[in-house]
């Protein structure tokens, strides 16, 4: 417990930081959206009763038939691109936030028993991290996508099965250093 006033003096820091105050307000702004998306989008963009194919791939600023203004336009279906946007973007932190939190559970805990255990349990488990880490991400995840199939949470499954070893690693060596 030695530092902790270190910590407590790099946490002052960082809240006095403009780039972290940025950052935080950016973060509680995308949640409010997101959390606010059904009040704040013009039209559901996955109600079909909405859709108006004589509205469709309208300029953005355009004003539909029965006079509602479209302000990011529409597709060619007649939904309107804000609200699909704002929509899209709860899907997507969903999934971000998500498979972050899967990743970081699964991968300390890796990171934890290799750390703790040692010997041939720590070598095998790094051997896998490493085998894992050798692979490019991207390529991985599509793969995995191709064979897993469509949907929000065959996508979270891949992100984590690719970047739990990140985490996995980094809590390995954090916990050695505590063990010494």
């Amino acid at each position: 417990m030695t530092d902790t006033p270190r910590r407590r003096a790099i946490l002052r820091q960082l809240r006095s930081h403009p780039t972290v105050k940025g950052s935080v307000i950016a973060l509680v702004a995308l949640l409010a959206i997101v959390l606010l998306a059904p009040f704040l989008a013009p039209q559901n963009p996955y109600d079909l009763a909405n859709l108006d194919l004589m509205d469709g791939r309208l300029a953005p600023g355009s004003a539909s038939m029965d006079g509602f203004r479209y302000w990011l336009g529409t597709d060619n279906q007649g939904r309107d691109m804000l609200s699909a946007i704002l929509y899209g973007l709860r899907i997507s932190l969903t999934v971000g936030l998500s498979a972050v939190a899967l990743a970081t559970v699964i991968g300390s805990l890796v990171g934890l028993v290799a750390a703790y255990a040692g010997g041939l349990i720590d070598t095998l488990l790094m051997r896998l991290v490493d085998f894992i880490l050798g692979f490019p991400t991207i390529l991985v995840a599509l793969v995995l996508l191709a064979m897993l199939g469509r949907g929000v949470d065959k996508v979270v499954i891949a992100i984590v099965v690719v970047q739990w070893a990140h985490y996995a690693r980094i809590m390995r060596s954090r916990a050695l250093q505590e063990r010494r």
